[in-house]
């Protein structure tokens, strides 16, 4: 981003790559996110865990990821998850975020290897860890 604000009120330089700020919430954002993507190419809900004290307030030059569904996201209260601009990708979800979201990783190796799809992978655990964490983020 652009800078971000540590707990002490110092201002640190960001390198900025997403025309994003953040500065500290008063309470920590701990446990499962959902959310809808706010992008082309992606359809499926997100999830991933989010374990951040950061509020992150998205500029005219950057668009959000996603929307939340239940969780916290970008911490501001706009209902956004992460932020994108040109061909970054910020988010604070963890989990880890590409093993949980096999379209998103599926999108991203995509645009790094310049075709439009991959096929699908069809693997058993991939798949019950997907429900698995819907799930625990629909609780």
């Amino acid at each position: 981003g652009n800078w971000y604000e540590t707990s002490s009120g110092e201002r640190v330089d960001g390198v900025g790559m997403l025309d994003v700020t953040t500065a500290p919430q008063a309470t920590r954002s701990i446990g499962e996110v959902l959310t809808t993507p706010a992008i082309d190419g992606l359809t499926s809900t997100l999830s991933g865990f989010e374990n951040h004290r950061g509020g992150t307030t998205i500029g005219a030059d950057a668009k959000p990821f996603a929307r939340v569904t239940h969780g916290v996201g970008n911490g501001v209260g706009d209902g956004t998850e992460g932020a994108v601009q040109g061909s970054v990708i910020g988010t604070y979800m963890h989990g880890p975020a590409l093993a949980r979201n096999p379209e998103l990783a599926d999108l991203l190796l995509a645009r790094a290897l310049g075709v439009d799809s991959l096929p699908p992978l069809e693997l058993a655990e991939v798949d019950q860890l997907r429900r698995e964490r819907l799930a625990a983020g629909r609780r």
